[in-house]
Formats: structure tokens, sequence, C-alpha cells
């Protein structure tokens, strides 16, 4: 390979990567340096690379100020990738980019070489001289700009100052965490801290039933203490929650029992029906018509209008012959005391338990209803199913 013959070296060369940079770019660098001492200013570079062996060659031939660099950085973001392409394409199309240099009024003894996106400062270089056109209207078209862009180096200030307050915003806030956290484990220490104590104290007094009761609500007003002082919120979100399920369940509670309340006095009106009809079955000269279709002893087989005819045939007899209704009453077999089980249908809603509470006040009957109408299951009854009751 050829190197250039007049180099002039600066600082102490790297062994692996050796540059070499143009005497137009050393000037260049010379004027920026110049205006860079109050802030630093970056500095894009072009050229070419080559590889020999295990060393690289780097001959820088272009340099270009660029905007979005403000600090040493190992990976480009991309904007900054954007902004040195940019350049390049408008200044130096016949090189690729090398490297950049932050310039801050000190001297310049190395660069930052950019390979495959990763940036490393390389200290050392050689000044060569060479023909540099590219370099050469670059500076003329740039020679105009006395002093850095003090606008645009206003808003990158004005960016870092927000970045800056948005880290310290953050910082307060992980702050308030640990504080927070702390907290909460103050009140769990606490917590254990107070249960075992009342576990020891509860263990000496297991004799004393009074002191024991007493202890327990002593420890549970302890306890709604802590949670009140340490987390406040907490319990007030827990609260109305618990409130608001307890509306909704109440509502639902109100409605079913509404809802039961209105079948279960619809049955009792049906079932009430039903024992009017019977009950007027059971009177033969209010309602005679009503007693003709019900019979009064369904094992004897006699019905109610048989009843009502042979009372009408032994009145007319009386009437006629003069005779009182006791010799009547003689001519009759002869009835027991006990009450003869009467005839009653089955009715929607109806169960024995609720038969024998309005006929007899009491469910004791229920046993003798099965018994008298051989029913196994007292909940097996149908509906317009006829059943005696004692």
């Amino acid at each position: 390979m050829d190197l250039p013959k007049n180099v002039t070296q600066i600082g102490e060369a790297d062994q692996r990567c050796k540059v070499y940079v143009e005497d137009y770019v050393v000037s260049y660098l010379k004027q920026l340096n110049a205006i860079a001492v109050d802030k630093e200013l970056a500095v894009a570079m072009y050229g070419v690379r080559k590889v020999e062996g295990e060393i690289t060659y780097l001959f820088l031939y272009g340099a270009c100020k660029v905007n979005f660099l403000q600090k040493e950085s190992r990976h480009l973001s991309q904007a900054q990738q954007q902004e040195i392409e940019r350049c390049r394409k408008k200044y130096f199309r016949d090189y690729t980019f090398l490297a950049y240099r932050l310039l801050n009024g000190e001297m310049i003894e190395g660069f930052h070489v950019c390979e495959q996106g990763i940036c490393r400062y390389i200290s050392g270089y050689s000044q060569f001289y060479e023909k540099n056109d590219s370099m050469l209207a670059y500076m003329l078209d740039v020679r105009q700009e006395a002093e850095p862009e003090t606008v645009e180096q206003e808003k990158y200030d004005v960016v870092k100052k927000r970045q800056e307050e948005r880290r310290s915003l953050h910082e307060e806030q992980v702050k308030e965490q640990k504080v927070v956290k702390g907290r909460f484990r103050k009140m769990r220490g606490a917590a254990v801290a107070v249960f075992a104590m009342l576990c020891v104290i509860g263990l000496a007094s297991m004799n004393n039933e009074a002191d024991l009761s007493q202890l327990k609500e002593s420890a549970k007003r302890m306890l709604e203490g802590i949670m009140q002082q340490q987390i406040p919120d907490t319990v007030e979100v827990m609260s109305n929650e618990v409130e608001i399920d307890t509306i909704v369940a109440e509502d639902k509670l109100t409605d079913a029992l509404l809802q039961e309340n209105a079948e279960v006095k619809g049955n009792a009106d049906e079932a009430g029906e039903a024992q009017k009809l019977q009950e007027d079955a059971d009177v033969p000269i209010e309602n005679l018509e009503a007693a003709q279709d019900k019979p009064v002893n369904a094992e004897e087989g006699v019905s109610t209008a048989d009843t009502m005819n042979d009372v009408d045939a032994t009145n007319g007899a009386a009437a006629t012959d003069d005779v009182q209704v006791e010799p009547a009453a003689e001519s009759e077999e002869p009835t027991s005391d006990e009450p003869q089980p009467t005839a009653y249908t089955i009715c929607p809603g109806d169960t024995l338990i609720g038969i024998s509470m309005r006929k007899y006040g009491t469910d004791a009957q229920v046993a003798e209803i099965c018994n008298i109408n051989r029913i196994v299951d007292p909940n097996d009854i149908k509906v317009g199913e006829k059943i005696l009751l004692p």
C-alpha cells in the first residue's frame, strides 16, 4: 500500500488502526475548535477505509459540522445518522462516513472511529498534504458561518432542560414508592408483633373467659386503628365496594321476596277458594246445588245429593204426621262421637303441611292424613287428586 510521504505525526499512533487526515480537514477542525471553547461542536469525518493484514488504514478527506451530536456515544441514533448521511450526499459523495470528533477548544489528538455501528476512540493521527477539491468546496460554501447557530443550540438547551426535569420527577416518584413500601413493611411488622403479643397474652388468660373476650375486643380495635392509620385509601375503597355489593344484594333479595310472596298469595287464594267450596259441600242445607257434585263419604259411596233427599223426605213426613224430628233421628243408624273423614281435592300449590296448617292449625296431622290415604311420600301428591281428611 502506498502511504503519503510528507506526513506530520500528532500524538501516539494506534498499532491496529492508523488514521491519516488531509491538511484542509485539519485546517477546518482548527477553525471550529477556536470558537468551540465555551460549547462543544461535533464534526463528522468522511474518507476511505483500507485494510492490509491486521491493520486498518483510514484516510480522511472531508469534515462537516453536525448539530445532533452533543456528547460522546458508542452508538449513534437514527437522527444523528440521517444528518451525517445528508451532509455526505451534499458535499462528499465519493467518500463514506468513518469517524466523528467533538471539539471543545483543546488540542485534537484522536478521533472516534465508527465501524459496524460501534464507535471507539483512536488516539493519534498523521497529517498529510494532497489535492482535496471536495473539502475546499465545502470550506468556501460555509465560509460565511463565522459563528455556530446559536438559535439551534438554544433549542437543544431547552430540550435538555426538559429531559433533566423529567428525570428528576421520575427520581422523586421512585423515592415516594420506596417510602410507601417502607410504610407497608413497618405496618406488617407491627401487625405481626401485635398478633404475637396477643397470642401470648391469650394463652396466659385461657382460664378466664371474661378476660379473654375483653382481650379479643382490644385486639380488634387495635388492628382496626393500625389499618386506618397506615392505609386509609385502601380501606375506603374496600368499604365502598362492600357497600355497593350489599346494596345490590339487598335489592335482589327484596325483589325475590316480593315475587315469592305474590306466588304464595296466589296459591293461598286458589287454595282458599277450593277450601271454601269444600266447606260449602259439608253444609247440606245452605248450598244444595254445590253439595250435589261432591261426595260426603267416599268409602260408603253415599253422595251428598242422596243425603239431601233423605233429609227432605224425613222433614216432609214429619210435617205430615206431626211427628217431631227426634223419632226420625231414632230410626237412623247410631253415629259415633268421633268425627268422620271428609273428602278434599288437591289444588295447585297445595302441600300436606299447608292443608294441615289451614284446617287444623298445626302440621301434626300430616302423618295421620298419610296413614288414612296410604300415602308413602308426603311430597308426592298431584293436583286434582282426592284425599280424605280426618
